[in-house]
């Protein structure tokens, strides 16, 4: 008697797995309750810190807001005013306000306001701020879910608590593509972690449409795919190339509107962005230091630290090496202006604070920062602190 033959099993549609993926991230968005509470407690600090920035400090004159208002005012300065510019009159092929050009800044955020404000206009201003804050809630969500397999779900709350009040976080509230480029960016790396590798590349893709320097995260995101590959490169790892391929769309797209191949590093330029060692010495970083500077330097200084603890907790050599790119990034760029808010994507840092088991750093380091977090959301709204 011959033996029974086992069917192979049917492979599964391409359209069913994405739907399949699109399904577990949707899962992906719970919070808990303690978090939450955090957050709207962060939501109401920021408002008090508008107010007091509004009303009872004196107001930079040059801070421009995007929308006018009580705490929108606030809530749409510095790059707010930039992107909603971007949703009222597109994108300009000459400077904006002297040598400083709309085509420094990402599409995929002022795209979104623009596709929601088209029913009413005159809301753009609020609707940016709640988009950020509605983006900035859900990546929270999937903070957790990333860092639970790393440090278990009560670090990983922990660590979502910190990154909520961290001294620059008060930008995760305001119209600024930042809450955006950090949903995408963990939503790529979930999606990368669980092998939906096709998700993965069009999470990737978004993040880079939403803060251009989101590129860099094919170098973590390649080592996190050949360690599950056991080393052995798949062709699936080339999902990964939607990323530069967004990045090219949009470069080709502003030198097709400017006329100029160079006109988004041009626009970069105008920012102070110009390169190690492009600076005369009466420009150089310690010519001009300043309090607020200082500041930057200690940010810096504190998230390199940190780093001594990677191999202490474990932390996988693609999740080691995020927090150093965006410090590589602005000391190449030649300006510090910045780095408080980008080392903030350098989310492992999170991890490695979490983890730590000393009653001072579980205990004083959150007063701590929630202290400098009211403290710099005030300077930020009031046009003393770049944020």
């Amino acid at each position: 008697m011959s033996s029974p033959t086992i069917a192979a099993a049917a492979p599964v549609p391409l359209l069913d797995r994405w739907r399949f993926g699109a399904r577990a991230l949707v899962a992906d968005f719970r919070l808990d309750a303690g978090l939450i509470t955090i957050f709207v407690a962060s939501r109401i600090i920021v408002v008090g810190a508008a107010l007091v920035a509004e009303y009872f400090i004196p107001r930079n004159p040059a801070l421009n807001p995007g929308a006018d208002g009580p705490i929108l005012r606030s809530l749409t300065t510095w790059d707010g005013w930039w992107y909603l510019g971007i949703v009222a009159n597109g994108y300009h092929a000459d400077p904006v306000v002297g040598a400083y050009s709309n085509v420094a800044f990402p599409p995929l955020y002022p795209a979104i306001l623009k596709v929601l404000s088209l029913p009413i206009p005159g809301y753009a201003g609020i609707l940016g701020v709640l988009v950020s804050n509605v983006a900035f809630l859900l990546a929270l969500g999937l903070f957790v879910r990333l860092g639970t397999p790393y440090i278990g779900r009560r670090r990983a709350s922990l660590a979502a608590g910190l990154l909520v009040i961290y001294p620059f976080a008060s930008v995760f509230a305001m119209a600024y593509s930042e809450s955006l480029f950090l949903l995408l960016m963990f939503a790529t790396f979930l999606a990368a972690e669980r092998r939906h590798r096709a998700w993965a590349g069009i999470f990737l893709a978004l993040a880079v449409l939403s803060r251009t320097q989101g590129v860099a995260l094919v170098i973590p995101l390649a080592i996190l795919m050949l360690r599950q590959d056991g080393w052995r490169p798949k062709i699936s790892m080339l999902w990964l190339i939607l990323g530069p391929l967004a990045a090219a769309a949009f470069l080709v797209y502003i030198t097709g509107m400017t006329g100029s191949s160079t006109a988004f590093l041009d626009a970069t330029q105008a920012w102070g962005r110009t390169g190690i060692g492009s600076y005369a010495p009466a420009d150089t970083i310690g010519a001009s230091f300043s309090p607020y500077l200082g500041a930057l330097v200690l940010t810096l200084l504190a998230t390199m630290f940190l780093f001594v603890f990677i191999r202490v907790d474990r932390i996988p050599i693609e999740y080691a090496l995020l927090p150093m790119l965006p410090i590589v990034a602005d000391l190449l760029s030649g300006s510090l202006e910045s780095v408080g808010r980008h080392t903030m994507a350098g989310f492992p840092v999170l991890w490695i604070l979490a983890n730590r088991r000393s009653i001072a750093m579980r205990r004083g380091w959150p007063m701590v920062s929630a202290g400098l977090f009211a403290i710099i959301a005030v300077l930020s709204f009031g046009g003393y602190w770049v944020p």
